[in-house]
C-alpha cells in the first residue's frame, strides 16, 4: 500500500543513494520502499548529526536537507527528551543502507504479520507497510509517548495506519502475536523471551545485538524460531542504541587507584588489543562478562596517554593496561583471560565477528563459531 496522499514513486533525496544501495545487491521490492517513503517527513525541524552538531532547518535549510538526504543516521531526541540533560543520543533516524540491510535480513513478504520495536521517527515503520503491502499489518511499539504520538500524526498523513503502541518494548505486544517477524530497531544483550513467545514457528527475529552494552559495537543477528528456540548467524557490523531496559549508564571501573594484587611487564603495548575493534569484538564474545574503557592522561601517565582498563560485570574484579604492563586485582585474572581467548581466535583462523552466531533456549544465550555445532561459549 503506498500513500494515499501520493502513490506515485519519489526518490529518496538524491537517486545516487538508491543506486548506490542497488549496487550493494538490495532487492528492488526493498528500493521501491525506499523511493515511495521520503525520510524527510519522519524526521523532525530540529535533529543532530552524528558528531552532535545541531541542525535546525529554519536556520539552515540546505544543511538539514543534506544531512536529512545523505546515508547517515540523523539523531532525532537527547536525553529521552528531557531538557538541560549532558546531550546524550536516545533516538535516531538510522543510515538508510544500514535501514536496507535489516530490511533485507528480515526478508519481510506481502501480507506478514510484523512487530517493530523501537518506532522512533516512523520511518521504518512506513518502510515495513510498503513491504507487506498492508501497513495495518504491522505493530510499533515505542516507549516514549510523545515520538510514538509524532510518529502516529506523520504516518497517518502519508495514508500509512499500523498500530502504533506506547510501551516497553521488551515486552512485545502479545494482543496482535504470534507474528511471522520481529524487527528490533534498538539493540539488546539479552533477546526479551516474549520476542521469541510471539514470533511464529519458522518466523524471524532480526535485531542488532551484542554481549554487554558497556562493550563498543554490535552485530545485526538472523534469529530463527523453532520450538520455543531462537538461533542464527550475525550478518553484519552495526551500531544501535539501546533498548530502555538494558542500557547502561557509563561508568569508571572497579578501584582506578587501587594498588594491584598483580603485576605483569609485557613486551608489546597490550592496550592495541582492544583498541582493534576487529579483535575486540570477536573477543568479546569469548570472554563473558566484562567491559572496557579509555581514560586519558591518568595513572601518572602523560597527558594524552590512554589507560585502557577492564571491569568484570560479575564481580570486583579489574585490569588497567599500559604500554610496558598489566595491572590486575581480584578473583577474575581478567587480562589473563582475554590473553587466552586472543591465543584461541588466532589458533581458529582470527575469524571476523560475523562468522559466529547465537543460540537462545531456555533463557541462555550461547555464543557459536561457524555453526551451532562448533565451538561455542555460554553467557551468564
Amino acid at each position: 500500500m503506498t500513500s494515499e496522499r501520493d502513490s506515485t514513486p519519489r526518490p529518496l533525496g538524491d537517486a545516487p543513494l538508491i543506486r548506490r544501495m542497488r549496487s550493494s545487491g538490495v532487492p528492488e521490492e526493498i528500493l521501491r520502499a525506499f523511493a515511495r517513503v521520503r525520510r524527510e517527513e519522519f524526521l523532525p525541524d530540529r535533529v543532530w548529526d552524528e558528531r552532535g552538531g545541531e541542525v535546525v532547518r529554519s536556520d539552515s535549510g540546505e544543511e538539514w536537507s543534506r544531512l536529512v538526504h545523505s546515508d547517515a543516521a540523523v539523531v532525532v531526541q537527547r536525553d529521552d527528551g528531557v531538557a538541560g540533560g549532558r546531550g546524550v543520543a536516545t533516538s535516531s533516524s538510522s543510515a538508510p543502507s544500514v535501514m536496507a540491510a535489516m530490511l533485507q535480513a528480515a526478508d519481510v513478504r506481502r501480507g506478514a504479520h510484523v512487530l517493530e520495536i523501537g518506532t522512533a521517527t516512523g520511518y521504518n515503520a512506513a518502510l515495513l507497510g510498503e513491504l507487506t503491502g498492508a501497513p495495518e499489518t504491522v505493530t510499533t511499539v515505542e516507549i516514549d509517548a510523545a515520538l510514538a504520538e509524532r510518529a502516529r500524526s506523520v504516518l497517518r498523513d502519508i495514508g500509512h495506519h499500523p498500530r502504533v503502541v506506547v510501551g516497553d518494548g521488551a515486552l512485545g505486544h502479545p494482543a496482535t502475536a504470534p507474528f511471522d517477524r520481529v524487527l528490533a530497531t534498538c539493540a539488546v544483550a539479552r533477546v526479551p523471551a516474549p520476542w521469541i513467545d510471539q514470533t511464529r514457528e519458522g518466523g524471524l527475529i532480526v535485531c542488532p545485538w551484542a554481549p554487554s552494552s558497556a562493550l563498543p559495537g554490535g552485530l545485526l543477528a538472523r534469529l530463527t524460531v523453532r520450538d520455543g528456540t531462537a538461533e542464527g548467524p550475525f550478518v553484519r557490523l552495526v551500531s544501535f542504541m539501546w533498548l530502555r531496559g538494558q542500557r547502561e549508564e557509563p561508568g569508571v571501573p572497579h578501584d582506578l587507584g587501587a594498588p594491584p594484587d598483580r603485576v605483569c611487564a609485557v613486551d608489546r603495548d597490550p592496550r592495541s588489543l582492544l583498541l582493534d575493534g576487529t579483535r575486540a569484538l570477536p573477543l568479546a564474545l569469548m570472554v563473558p562478562a566484562w567491559r572496557f574503557g579509555v581514560r586519558m592522561g591518568t595513572q601518572g601517565e602523560p597527558q594524552g596517554e590512554p589507560l585502557v582498563w577492564l571491569s568484570a560485570l560479575d564481580g570486583a574484579s579489574w585490569a588497567r593496561l599500559y604500554p610496558d604492563r598489566v595491572e590486575q586485582g581480584g578473583p577474575r585474572l581478567l587480562w589473563d583471560e582475554i590473553e587466552a581467548a586472543h591465543r584461541r581466535w588466532r589458533a581458529l583462523g582470527g575469524p571476523p565477528a560475523t562468522a559466529f552466531g547465537l543460540t537462545i533456549a531456555g533463557g541462555t544465550h550461547r555464543v557459536w563459531l561457524g555453526d551451532p555445532s562448533g565451538p561455542s561459549w555460554s553467557l551468564p
